[in-house]
């Protein structure tokens, strides 16, 4: 079988490592940074490249299966680029951490019956093929969304695609996905950009000096890829805005137990303990 790659970055380049280990997959890539498919060849987690998504036509990628896994703005604009494969043999997934977007363009071609949304809760703040890991997706959660139209064979295809990697697979509706995400990943990223932002506005410069592993972990996030989360951002705005006023919110409650005294905000945090212990 053929397995077509669109992005050979941190999750294209992981697939294709724990791909390139099965026998009887043919792996292709397709990349605009010509570097990546030279790095995936030379270290042979792919078998070849695809020069234009045009070539996905051709007969001999029949039953083929594509992963789209490049940022999430990039990704729309690939989907709609692969318009010409909609209803065809051909498997398209995609690895995108918001799919609301994505959903409208299935709605706006009337729900092809041949795409699988996907999105492997896995990742570094790492980026790029140079940082791509072999068993990153391993006993990790994989998020599938897809309408009611979708083929059995298609739905099959990606749950085999995403089981092969050891990966745990959940389905949920594209706008409860992002929702849920929105709080669950993104406003954790929001938060550590902000926190960062109140770090870089201080007089006192050498912070870090004095920092323990506790702040290290939570700027960590601060270091993804700034391309990736604007698109994001910009993308689930109205969950992540939503997000940000219920935070607010809260932080203005704590403020407000702080200044009064020792028994209310100790009140508040060992009930919040309690909470974290019980459900996270």
């Amino acid at each position: 079988m053929n397995i077509i790659i669109i992005g050979l970055g941190l999750i294209g380049g992981s697939i294709a490592k724990d791909l390139s280990e099965i026998k009887g997959i043919n792996i292709l890539g397709f990349d605009k940074n010509h570097q990546s498919i030279e790095n995936a060849l030379a270290n042979k987690t792919i078998n070849g490249f695809i020069d234009n998504l045009d070539e996905l036509t051709i007969e001999k990628y029949n039953d083929s299966l594509v992963i789209i896994a490049t940022p999430p703005r990039a990704s729309l604009e690939i989907l709609r680029a692969l318009s010409s494969l909609f209803n065809s043999n051909i498997t398209i997934t995609d690895t995108s951490s918001t799919k609301s977007a994505l959903e409208e363009i299935l709605l706006e071609f009337k729900y092809p019956n041949n795409i699988v949304l996907s999105h492997p809760v896995a990742g570094s703040h790492l980026s790029g093929q140079e940082n791509s890991l072999k068993g990153l997706f391993k006993n990790k959660e994989v998020i599938l969304s897809y309408g009611q139209s979708v083929l059995s064979k298609h739905i099959e295809k990606v749950r085999n695609l995403w089981k092969s990697m050891n990966a745990r697979i959940s389905n949920l509706e594209g706008n409860v996905h992002d929702y849920v995400f929105a709080h669950s990943s993104h406003l954790p990223h929001v938060v550590s950009y902000a926190l960062l932002m109140t770090l870089k506005n201080l007089d006192q410069t050498d912070i870090s000096k004095f920092s323990g592993g506790g702040l290290d972990e939570f700027l960590r996030l601060a270091s993804s890829s700034s391309e990736m989360w604007a698109d994001i951002f910009t993308l689930n705005k109205e969950n992540i805005i939503s997000a940000i006023d219920a935070l607010e919110e809260n932080l203005d409650i704590i403020k407000s137990k702080i200044n009064k005294d020792t028994q209310e905000i100790e009140a508040l945090l060992l009930d919040l303990k309690n909470f974290k212990e019980e459900n996270y």
